[in-house]
């Protein structure tokens, strides 16, 4: 019996929506972080971390910079993921296509 072409990969596909749910709260998440280290510049030193740049501008820059990069890993993994999911069912499609021959 013939798996259907939705029911195939569905792990696959799981993983790809959750690399791509994922990059998108990486990218919220890290903004709305940065911005809360602008508004209230004392929240890094109350959570007992310290701020190795000395500045709070910096430190929401590279909080930013890391939540656009994070963003761009997952959702490339996402992305890379479903192109190799399309490559195979076109190979299928062009398996089936060549048998009729």
């Amino acid at each position: 019996m013939k798996k259907d072409k939705s029911e195939k990969f569905k792990m696959l596909k799981t993983i790809a929506f959750a690399c791509k749910v994922v990059g998108w709260v990486a990218l919220f998440g890290g903004l709305a972080a940065a911005i809360e280290i602008m508004v209230v510049p004392g929240v890094v030193s109350k959570l007992g971390f310290t701020n190795i740049y000395h500045s709070t501008w910096l430190l929401a820059l590279a909080m930013m910079i890391g939540a656009v990069l994070y963003t761009m890993i997952f959702l490339a993994l996402s992305e890379a993921i479903q192109a190799f999911l399309s490559i195979e069912l076109n190979t299928r499609k062009l398996k089936e296509l060549l048998d009729k021959k």
